[in-house]
C-alpha cells in the first residue's frame, strides 16, 4: 500500500471558512487514494495564494517534508491547487519527492512542465483582469474597501458558521434514520442520501469523505 500525504489549498480566507474549496478537493483527492489502495499518513490544508513559493506556504513546507519522512506520495487534487508558480513546480519536479494531481495523474515530466507554464499564465491573467476590474469601479466613482475590514471578517465568518451549523442540524437527523435501518458504512449512507436526492450544502453528490467530515465536525 503506498503512502500518501494530502495538500488541500484555497486562494481566499472565504473560501477557507466556508469550506467550499476544501471540499470538494477533499473528495478528489480521497476517492483518488481509495481508487489507488493509498494509505493516508498526513493531511494539510492552507489558505494562501497559488503564486508564493513554498518557503511563503508553511504548510505545503510541512507537507514535503512529512513525504521525506514517510517516503510517502505528495497527492493534490489539481496541478494549480499545488502551485500557480512554473519555477518552483519545475524545482520539485527534480526534487526526491514523488508528487501526483489528481486531474492528470498519468502524465509524464513534459506534460507537467507545460501545465506549470500555463497555470502561471493563468494565475497572471486572472491578477490583470482583477486590476482592470478595480480600475472600472474606482472610475464609477464608487468607493472600494471595507471602513471596518475586522467586522467584515468576523460578520463573514460567524455567517459561514451559522450556515454550516444550520445544515448539519438537518442532515444529521436524516443520517441517524439511514443508519437505524442497519446500514453503518459511511458509503451506504451515502448512496442512501444521493438516492434520496438530498445533496450536500454545495449541491453536489454525497461521497464518504463528506459523511464522515460532517459527523465529525
Amino acid at each position: 500500500m503506498k503512502k500518501m500525504v494530502f495538500y488541500l489549498r484555497v486562494s481566499t480566507s472565504k473560501q477557507g471558512v466556508d469550506g467550499n474549496g476544501i471540499q470538494h478537493q477533499m473528495t478528489v483527492v480521497n476517492r483518488f487514494a481509495e481508487a489507488n489502495g493509498g494509505e493516508i499518513v498526513g493531511q494539510f490544508i492552507e489558505v494562501e495564494s497559488g503564486g508564493k513559493t513554498d518557503s511563503e506556504r508553511p504548510q505545503l513546507a510541512a507537507a514535503l517534508e512529512k513525504c521525506k519522512k514517510e517516503n510517502a506520495v505528495l497527492v493534490c487534487s489539481k496541478i494549480d491547487r499545488l502551485s500557480r508558480n512554473a519555477e518552483f513546480l519545475l524545482r520539485l519536479m527534480n526534487s526526491k519527492v514523488e508528487f501526483v494531481c489528481c486531474d492528470i495523474p498519468n502524465c509524464d515530466r513534459f506534460t507537467i512542465s507545460l501545465f506549470a507554464i500555463l497555470a502561471e499564465k493563468e494565475k497572471n491573467m486572472i491578477s490583470e483582469r482583477t486590476k482592470n476590474a478595480l480600475k472600472m469601479v474606482k472610475a464609477r466613482g464608487i468607493k472600494l474597501g471595507s471602513p471596518n475590514p475586522e467586522l467584515s471578517v468576523t460578520k463573514m465568518n460567524e455567517g459561514a458558521r451559522k450556515g454550516r451549523i444550520e445544515f448539519k442540524n438537518r442532515i444529521i437527523p436524516i443520517i441517524n434514520e439511514i443508519k437505524s435501518t442497519g446500514i453503518e458504512t459511511l458509503q451506504g449512507v451515502a448512496d442512501c442520501l444521493n438516492r434520496r436526492g438530498i445533496s450536500t450544502r454545495n449541491g453536489k453528490q454525497w461521497y464518504p469523505a463528506q459523511i464522515r467530515n460532517l459527523l465529525l465536525d
